[in-house]
């Protein structure tokens, strides 16, 4: 053993350069048999450049394989030293029109060109998905959920102001058109006892009312205001008033009038609301209804002070008579031989030019039967009238005479009346 050791120390220069000479022999040898190889390449970065159609068409990819792999052959000393730095590798999306997923060619390339080494991997494919890139424009709603009122208020929905009208979201298609609605939270501490101005925040929902949380969708978010209106609430009944002809027994005409009451309110700064006890909707001439009046009910708007809200909706009130099936209608010629002149002036005769009219009677069907014309009067009030010489077309008020109180005449009606000087009174001596 010792003299092998010797050997080896005394032989080492010539032992190492035989070694390094063996190195390069094999070396040489292997390019001159062997002169290229196979490699792989992984990691190369994918570049997704969108071409101009696409941008003119809102086209965007929203997924795609960022890194690829490929398989090179060459020289041992050069492809030894290549990694995915020294390559480039961008989709081809020149056949790409519309959304979905496609598959592409993936074009790579060497970023400083070596005939050394070549790129084996051809017909390189990727999957790609490409949304279109839209804006939806939503009206915003309000909730008023978090917000408290005074007593004796209410918040009215329908009438909350916003001052920007519409949101705008802008996205892919397919997440903007899963937004169902936009809704606005105000932010307000405390109890609320007037119409307020408030700020909000706008939050997005879906078809299940789950709030999106997604940074894809652009929209404004915040600096919204809002008028949250708070008015006084009260139900009142309705009323309507029957205004009957001269010796008409109002008591006999019975009537319901729909709905029977209604809720209504006033801004919360109206304390007046409080003294209202109904709802007056109109008055009924009993001098304008007919029979036909009496079977279909009458109409009548319901009109409040400027201000006030209707929040039953109803707008018109329907007046129903009861027991109209046993009301009937009948026109018969009157004579004037009761009609009587009023308020003429002294200086002045008159005279009635017209001997007749005709006239209708509505009541209950016993009674309207069996009038006639001398259960009619007339009054012709000459008050107020301009008065001048010839004969004038004037308005008379008919009536039905006491003993069938229970009807009345409909319509208007006129007479002739001959107005004539009064001749001097000739003293006698």
């Amino acid at each position: 053993m010792k003299n092998i050791l010797n050997f080896f120390m005394n032989n080492l220069k010539t032992l190492i350069m035989s070694v390094v000479f063996a190195v390069i022999i094999w070396f040489a040898v292997s390019i001159q048999v062997f002169p290229n190889e196979y490699d792989h390449v992984d990691g190369i970065k994918v570049v997704a450049e969108p071409t101009g159609y696409m941008q003119q068409e809102n086209l965007r990819i929203t997924d795609f394989e960022k890194e690829v792999s490929i398989q090179i052959m060459g020289k041992r000393y050069v492809i030894g030293t290549l990694s995915a730095e020294d390559f480039s590798a961008a989709l081809d999306l020149s056949e790409i029109t519309s959304p979905g997923k496609h598959i592409v060619n993936v074009n790579v390339n060497m970023l400083q060109p070596n005939s050394d080494y070549e790129i084996m991997t051809k017909n390189l494919t990727a999957s790609i998905e490409v949304e279109r890139i839209v804006s939806k424009e939503i009206i915003p709603e309000v909730n008023i959920d978090s917000l408290s009122v005074g007593n004796e208020l209410q918040i009215q929905a329908d009438d909350i102001n916003v001052y920007s009208p519409t949101v705008t979201v802008t996205g892919e298609q397919s997440l903007v058109d899963s937004v169902a609605k936009a809704v606005i939270e105000p932010e307000f501490e405390g109890v609320l006892t007037e119409t307020t101005r408030l700020n909000g925040t706008l939050y997005l929902y879906d078809s299940e009312n789950t709030k999106i949380q997604t940074s894809e969708l652009e929209y404004q978010a915040d600096n919204y205001t809002v008028t949250i209106p708070v008015y006084r609430v009260k139900t009142l009944p309705l009323n309507v008033s029957v205004i009957p002809t001269q010796t008409f027994d109002s008591n006999s005409l019975k009537y319901s009038i729909f709905p029977q009451e209604i809720t209504i309110a006033a801004p919360a700064g109206d304390a007046s609301i409080e003294n209202l006890e109904r709802v007056d909707v109109g008055e009924i001439n009993l001098t304008d209804v007919t029979a036909r009046d009496l079977q279909g009910g009458i109409r009548l708007p319901i009109s409040l002070p400027e201000g006030y809200k209707n929040l039953s909706g109803v707008g018109i009130a329907q007046v129903s008579f009861e027991n109209i099936d046993s009301y009937g209608s009948l026109e018969f010629p009157v004579s004037t031989s009761h009609f009587t002149i009023l308020n003429g002036d002294p200086a002045y005769d008159y005279s009635i030019v017209t001997s007749q009219i005709d006239v209708t009677a509505v009541g209950p069907s016993d009674i309207v039967k069996n009038l006639s014309s001398d259960d009619i009067f007339g009054t012709i009030n000459l008050l107020g009238i301009q008065v001048d010489p010839g004969v004038r077309n004037i308005t008379v008020a008919v009536r039905v005479s006491g003993q069938y109180r229970t009807a009345w005449i409909t319509g208007d009606y006129k007479v002739d009346i001959r107005i004539s000087e009064k001749a001097p009174e000739t003293e006698t001596g």
